[in-house]
């Protein structure tokens, strides 16, 4: 049996739902997803990623292809390959550095303490918008010219 069907609202959207939907929370650059299970999840995303940027890149090295815009979406794709690379250890080492060595001030972190090449190499995978942003870039470049060839 179907429950009643609210003519005031005919799709079904509670009050809640409109609002989360029109007046969204803040979305921080950096989320913790918590527990194991939120870590798992988040890693497997950057494994099909990285599956996902090999096949593309195999199909458009064994087509050959070569027309005006192909070379910066490859560049944009190895970028992407290299970031989900960099990002996946960044979150696996982030596993390993003590919470002691992040310097807080109030609820923000405010710096970190590198220990030894461990925490060096840690705090560099925190960087990844180096590759990221590059590789928007790229994307942008390879979208410019396949709109000017038509």
């Amino acid at each position: 049996m179907n429950p009643p069907r609210n003519t005031l609202n005919p799709i079904g959207l509670t009050l809640a739902t409109l609002l989360t939907l029109t007046v969204p929370g803040p979305a921080w650059a950096v989320q913790s997803h918590g527990g194991v299970e939120g870590l798992v999840s988040h890693q497997i995303g950057h494994i099909l990623f990285v599956v996902a940027m090999a096949y593309l890149l195999y199909r458009l090295y064994s087509h050959q292809v070569k027309e005006v815009g192909w070379t910066e979406f490859k560049i944009f794709l190895w970028l992407l390959f290299a970031w989900n690379l960099l990002t996946f250890a960044g979150h696996w080492m982030s596993e390993h550095v003590a919470k002691s060595q992040f310097l807080r001030v109030g609820a923000d972190i405010d710096s970190f303490t590198a220990d030894g090449w461990f925490d060096v190499i840690f705090y560099l995978t925190r960087l990844d918008h180096i590759i990221l942003v590059p590789a928007f870039v790229f994307l942008l470049i390879a979208l410019r010219k396949w709109s000017a060839e038509q």
